[in-house]
């Protein structure tokens, strides 16, 4: 298997395709050290490294600091908030279906649609759960974005 097809098949079998369909979307993703960046999002590769620009990065002291250009490593995002307006099944299925329409669509493709489409659906449910549950006096109700677990 050669690396474009690695990378491929992490694109497909993960939820790495929603993520890169935020490229030229504005954005916040959440550090493994407590620290946030928010912006707009540029590049997106299939290991989740991600390269933004006009980026506030918030460190866990709540110090903020404006960057021109920011890149963060797959492997350092806790979370990637992904906007209301998103449509995110949408965004997978272009993301996920195959680069020449007239070609049938693989076995393998189609496994993977399917298993994402689950994943997200499972989601939405765990959400739709969130919402209809009454916020306790003293507590704050959902928050204005989704949130994904990498």
């Amino acid at each position: 298997m050669g690396i474009h097809a690695r990378s491929r098949h992490r694109e497909l079998n993960t939820l790495t395709c929603l993520v890169m369909k935020l490229e030229g979307w504005k954005t916040t993703v959440e550090l493994q050290n407590d620290a946030y960046v928010s912006g707009l999002v540029i590049e997106v590769d299939a290991k989740m490294n991600m390269q933004m620009t006009d980026a506030w990065y918030t460190d866990g002291n709540g110090r903020s600091i404006r960057l021109d250009l920011f890149h963060v490593r797959g492997r350092k995002i806790r979370y990637v908030h992904i906007p209301d307006k998103m449509d995110m099944m949408e965004a997978i299925r272009e993301r996920v279906a195959p680069l020449v329409r007239h070609r049938k669509v693989g076995k393998k493709s189609h496994i993977a649609l399917k298993r994402t489409e689950q994943t997200v659906r499972r989601f939405y449910r765990q959400q739709e759960g969130e919402y209809h549950q009454q916020p306790q006096q003293g507590e704050a109700g959902p928050s204005g974005h989704q949130t994904l677990l990498h």
